[in-house]
This record gives structure tokens, sequence and C-alpha cells, in this order.
């Protein structure tokens, strides 16, 4: 998925998908139920030929958490299909094990399925608004609880604690805006919650290993 949302069918039950939601699927498998008309879904459908049947290898719905990267993927790919000059045997075979990783690692380190539902309904507002002031004073007031108890939750159930798992949906929101439009790095800290373009300089080259410029200079 790359803009709008849809649900599909999974063991009788309708799942949301929506962009970065990757849907693998087996030959007989029904995909789209339905999507919305006020939103409409735009996607990438990949079909792999192989000699015999396999075993689906992660979960049927799983994501690519970065938008940038997933459009920057979806281009490549695109463009190295129509060049004649690519080997389409080598191409399926990178494209796959390319999606089967981006599938593992999310599968791997997904949130806890047993999340409760207060804790849920922070970590889907720190990323629908990382923009946010939000403190740990903040994010337990938002769960209801102390920030001692915050910071066990974080740390049972996320592997992180609140500020780097905070810090962690800043950053993918940063490379998603680096891979769009040309917004100057200072509007893009603005919009991530980072403060300035300096603070998101230093925290983007210790996570990432290259500068913002020199990661959006890979993207095009």
């Amino acid at each position: 998925m790359t803009a709008g949302r849809c649900w599909a069918e999974v063991d009788g039950v309708e799942r949301e998908a929506r962009p970065g939601t990757m849907i693998w699927h087996l030959p007989g498998e029904r995909l789209i139920s339905r999507s919305d008309e006020r939103d409409p879904y735009a996607c990438l459908v990949v079909t792999w030929s192989v000699s015999r049947r396999v075993p689906r290898l992660v979960p049927r719905f799983t994501t690519w958490p970065d938008r940038g990267e997933v459009l920057a993927f979806n281009r490549q790919l695109l463009a190295d299909y129509a060049d004649e000059r690519v080997d389409r045997r080598i191409l399926a075979l990178a494209s796959y094990g390319q999606l089967l990783w981006r599938a593992h690692a999310w599968a791997a380190t997904a949130a806890d399925p047993a999340l409760p539902a207060s804790l849920r309904r922070l970590v889907d507002a720190l990323e629908a608004e990382p923009e946010r002031p939000w403190s740990v004073a903040v994010m337990a007031a938002t769960v209801g609880c102390s920030p001692s108890r915050l910071h066990a939750l974080f740390r049972t159930h996320l592997r992180s604690s609140p500020h780097h798992h905070l810090l962690g949906v800043r950053l993918r929101r940063v490379r998603t805006l680096l891979g769009g439009r040309r917004l100057s790095l200072a509007l893009i800290a603005q919009r991530t919650g980072l403060g300035s373009a300096a603070a998101l300089c230093r925290h983007f080259r210790r996570q990432v290993g290259m500068t913002p410029g020199e990661w959006r200079a890979r993207q095009f």
C-alpha cells in the first residue's frame, strides 16, 4: 500500500490496510474486500511464480513503517522492471528478498499483541502527532498512570523507553518527509517535534549514520 486505505479479509475477519501495509497472499486467497471512496487506495502488486507451492514465511499482514522508503522502493522496482537490460529472474529474487526481510524484521520487532489498550492508544497518538510537545509526564497522564509505571510498560511491551520510542517515531516521520516534497530541515524539525534543524541533524546522523541531506540524495 502506498496511499489511502482499504480492508482485506484474513480468516473471515476484515483488517484495515494503510500506507506501508504489506499483504502477503497465496493463490486462491481473497485480497481486497472493500475500500474507502473518500480515501482511495494505491498499491504496487508484485506476483512471483514458483515451481511449487511454498509456505507463508511471514504473517499475512506486515508493515514497512517508513513510507518514504516504501515509495523509493516502488519507484526503483518499477524503473528496473521497465529496463530491458535488467535480468527479470534476478530482479524477482532481489525484490522478494527485500520485501521478505522487511516483513520479517517488522514481525520480529512488532509491539506485543497483548499491548494494553491504554498504551496502544498512546502509541497511536505518538504516531499520529509526533510534533506535539510530548513529555513523559504528558504520556503518563494519557495512559493514566505514573511516569515510573509508564517506563515499566514500555520496557515490558515495547522493549524501549518512552523517550527512545518517541524519538524513533519522530525520525521515521523525518525520513518520510525527506522522501517527499523538498521541505526545509527547519520545517521538517517543526513538523516532527524535533525542535530545530540542528537537533534533527544530530539525532538523524546518530541513528542512520548519515546526514539528512546524504540520505535524501540517495532516494532520488
